[in-house]
C-alpha cells in the first residue's frame, strides 16, 4: 500500500517541527495509513544558511511579501511586474537607510536559489512510494507550496495533491482551489479526523462532498462542502509524531544544528493543550483574525496534558516545550500548574495568556517552569485597550509586567500603533508613563495596526471606522490576477480611516520613547522595595528619571505601599488602614495626600481612583 507524504515548505521555521503535520501523521497511523513528513524548509535553510533563513522567516507579515515573491517569480515569471518595480516598492516601504540598495539586492537575489531548490525536492523523494501528497500553508507559504505542487503534477499527474493550513480557511481555500489546478483538494479547519477520512475516500473512489471543510472539483468547478471541521474532545487526539523532523535534522551537517539565536520562534518543541479562545468567545479582540470558525474554547483534561508533556519530553529528550494555545486555560491553575511545580518533571514552558493574571498566578507560573509568556498587552492606554476590546486597563497591564519582574517570568509583548480612534492624548499619556516603567520589561517593538481577513474589523469595517477596503498593494507583485481575484486570495488589506477616527502622526515619537525604555532596562534601571525593621520599607531607585534615589517609609507608610502591591481602589485602601489601625484616626484627605506624594515621586501610579505601587519586591 502506498503512503501519504506530508510536506513543510519554506518559510516555516526550522527551530521546531510542524505540529499540524505531526498530529496528522499520528492520526493517520491510528487509522492504519502509512505516512512520512518531509521538511523541505530545512533543505532551503541549508542552502541559504540557517541564521539568515531564520532572520528572513521571522519577518512574516511585514508588508513586503518577500518570501512569497521569491517563489512567485518562479511560478508566474513574466506575468508579474519586473524586479525593478518590486525593488522600488520595497524601497518605499523601508525608506531611507533602513535597507541599503546592496542589501536589498542580496535579498532579491535569493530568487535564484528557488529553481535548484525545487529540483532538489523532486530528486530527494521516492515518489513511487506515495499516492497522496499533503502540504501545509500558513503565512507566506502559498507560492512555495504551489511551485512544488505544480512540478509534482507535471512529473506525476496521477498523484493527488491536498493543501491545508491557515491559508486555506473559508473563502481563502475556495479561491486557491479555483485559481490553481494543481490543487486537487483543500482541507480546511481542524483536519485531525477529516483528512484521514478524505484519504480513505480518495483511495476508495467515494464522494467527499459531505466532509466538512473539504473543497473539491465537480464537473470542473470548485465546490466547498458545508460545515467546519472541528474536534470536540481533544483528549482523543494522539501525541504529535516528531520523528521525521529529528531524523531530518540529524542528517544535516553539525554546523547547521548549532543553537540559533536570531529566531522569532520560542525554543523547544510544540504542544497544544487547548484550541479556540475563551476570551474571544465572549468578546473577540477587534483586530484579531485567528480562529476563523473555531473560536469556541476547548481544552484537554489536566491529567492528559501532564501525561502528554511527560511523553514528549521523554521521547524527544527535551525539557523545553512551547504551547501553541491561543490562551492559557485558567482552570489549569487548580491542578495542572501546581502538579508541574511539585515535579518530578522540570520543564521550561511557553504559554500565551491574558494580561489580567494576578500575583499568585504569576508566582505559580514561575514555580511550574512557565517562565516565558505572551500576554497580549498591546497597549498601555485604557482608552485604546477599550477600542481593542481587550477587557483590561493600562493599570492591569502594568501590574502584570511588575509581577513578571518579581518572579522572573519573561513577558513577550508589543504595542500596536495606528489603531482607529486613537488620540494624541492617548499617545501623550503613554509617553509620559513610560519613564516610570523602565525597570519593567519593555515591549519588543511597536507594530502598526493591520487589517486582516477574518477579524471583526474586516467583518464590519464601516461600523468600526474604516472605509475603502482593498487588498494590500503588495499582492500585485505576487498574483497576476484581476483585482476581484486578488481580493479573494488576500489576507492583508489596505484601508482609509474615517476622518474622525484618524490616529495622530505620533508613532515615531512613541517608538523613540520605547527605545529609551529598552535602553534603560538593559542598562539595569531598577526600582525595588526592601523590608526593614519594625515593618518599615526602603525604596531604591536607579531609573534615570528618579527624583529620590532612596526613599524611607515608616511602618504605616510601608503598609500602605505594600497593600498597593496590586491594584487597589482608594476606598479599599482607606478601609484597610482603618482596620489595620483601629485606635488611630485615619483621615481620607491625609491618605490621599500621601498617595499623591508617592505618585509625584513616580514610585506609584494612579488611574482614576485606583493605585498601584511600582517597586518590585527585592525578595519575593
Amino acid at each position: 500500500m502506498k503512503k501519504v507524504l506530508l510536506i513543510c515548505m519554506p518559510f516555516a521555521t526550522t527551530i521546531h517541527p510542524a505540529i499540524g503535520l505531526s498530529l496528522l501523521k499520528a492520526r493517520l497511523k491510528e487509522e492504519g495509513i502509512g505516512c512520512d513528513i518531509r521538511y523541505f524548509n530545512v533543505d532551503f535553510a541549508q542552502v541559504m544558511g540557517r541564521e539568515g533563513y531564520e532572520t528572513f522567516s521571522s519577518c512574516q507579515g511585514d508588508n513586503t511579501m518577500l518570501r512569497e515573491w521569491l517563489f512567485a517569480r518562479h511560478y508566474f515569471g513574466d506575468r508579474l511586474p519586473d524586479r525593478e518595480q518590486y525593488a522600488r516598492y520595497l524601497a518605499g516601504i523601508f525608506g531611507g537607510d533602513q535597507l541599503p540598495a546592496g542589501r536589498l539586492g542580496d535579498l532579491l537575489d535569493l530568487e535564484y536559489l528557488v529553481p535548484p531548490f525545487l529540483q532538489r525536492c523532486l530528486q530527494g523523494v521516492a515518489w513511487d512510494d506515495y499516492d497522496i501528497i499533503g502540504f501545509t500553508s500558513m503565512f507566506e507559504q502559498n507560492l512555495a507550496v504551489l511551485a512544488l505542487a505544480r512540478q509534482i503534477k507535471e512529473m506525476a499527474p496521477e498523484k493527488t495533491v491536498v493543501v491545508g493550513g491557515a491559508n486555506c480557511e473559508g473563502e481563502l481555500g475556495l479561491a486557491l482551489h479555483r485559481q490553481f489546478r494543481e490543487i486537487d483538494y483543500i482541507c480546511a479547519g481542524e483536519a485531525d479526523y477529516s483528512f484521514p477520512e478524505l484519504v480513505k475516500r480518495i483511495r476508495a473512489g467515494r464522494k467527499v462532498s459531505d466532509l466538512p471543510g473539504i473543497v473539491y472539483r465537480e464537473k470542473g468547478s470548485s465546490r466547498a462542502a458545508s460545515g467546519i471541521a472541528t474536534v470536540e474532545d481533544l483528549d482523543r487526539l494522539p501525541c504529535p509524531d516528531y520523528d521525521d523532523y529529528f531524523a531530518e535534522l540529524a542528517a544535516t551537517p553539525p554546523r547547521f544544528r548549532r543553537p540559533v539565536t536570531n529566531s522569532g520562534s520560542p525554543l523547544g518543541i510544540p504542544m497544544e493543550s487547548s484550541r479556540g479562545c475563551w476570551w474571544g468567545e465572549r468578546s473577540q479582540c477587534s483586530f484579531c483574525s485567528l480562529n476563523r470558525g473555531t473560536i469556541r474554547y476547548r481544552s484537554k483534561s489536566q491529567p492528559r496534558v501532564l501525561a502528554e508533556m511527560e511523553a514528549l519530553s521523554r521521547r524527544y529528550r527535551t525539557s523545553q516545550l512551547f504551547m501553541v494555545d491561543n490562551i492559557l486555560d485558567l482552570q489549569y491553575f487548580k491542578e495542572l500548574i501546581p502538579r508541574l511545580a511539585q515535579g518530578p518533571l522540570r520543564l521550561q514552558l511557553f504559554y500565551e495568556t491574558k494580561s489580567n493574571l494576578n500575583r499568585e498566578q504569576v508566582a505559580q507560573l514561575a514555580a511550574a517552569g512557565i517562565n516565558c509568556i505572551q500576554p497580549g498587552i498591546e497597549s498601555l492606554n485604557s482608552h485604546v485597550l477599550k477600542l481593542m476590546r481587550k477587557g483590561v486597563s493600562a493599570l492591569d497591564n502594568i501590574q502584570l509586567l511588575k509581577h513578571c519582574a518579581e518572579f522572573g517570568v519573561y513577558p513577550g509583548w508589543s504595542i500596536i500603533t495606528g489603531f482607529p480612534g486613537e488620540t494624541a492624548e492617548d499617545y501623550r499619556q503613554m509617553m509620559e508613563l513610560i519613564p516610570k516603567l523602565v525597570h519593567l520589561h519593555p515591549p519588543n517593538g511597536n507594530a502598526r495596526f493591520s487589517l486582516q481577513r477574518f477579524s471583526p474589523f474586516f467583518a464590519d469595517p464601516e461600523r468600526l471606522g474604516l472605509c475603502n477596503i482593498r487588498p494590500d498593494g503588495v499582492y500585485r507583485f505576487i498574483y497576476p490576477f484581476r483585482e476581484e481575484v486578488i481580493d479573494s486570495l488576500a489576507y492583508y488589506f489596505e484601508f482609509d480611516y474615517r476622518q474622525e477616527l484618524l490616529p495622530p502622526d505620533l508613532e515615531q515619537e512613541l517608538a523613540a520613547t520605547t527605545t529609551y525604555w529598552a535602553d534603560c532596562y538593559h542598562g539595569h534601571a531598577t526600582l525595588t522595595s526592601h523590608p526593614g525593621p519594625a515593618g518599615s520599607l526602603t525604596l531604591t531607585d536607579t531609573r534615570p528619571a528618579a527624583s529620590t534615589p532612596r526613599l524611607e517609609l515608616d511602618a504605616g507608610q510601608g503598609d500602605i505601599y505594600g497593600f498597593c502591591g496590586r491594584i487597589r481602589g482608594f476606598s479599599e485602601i482607606l478601609a484597610f488602614l482603618q482596620e489595620r489601625y483601629p485606635a488611630s484616626p485615619v483621615r481620607a484627605r491625609d491618605l490621599r495626600d500621601f498617595l499623591e506624594d508617592l505618585v509625584a515621586a513616580q514610585v506609584m501610579i494612579r488611574e482614576g481612583e485606583r493605585y498601584l505601587s511600582l517597586a518590585v519586591p527585592a525578595t519575593p
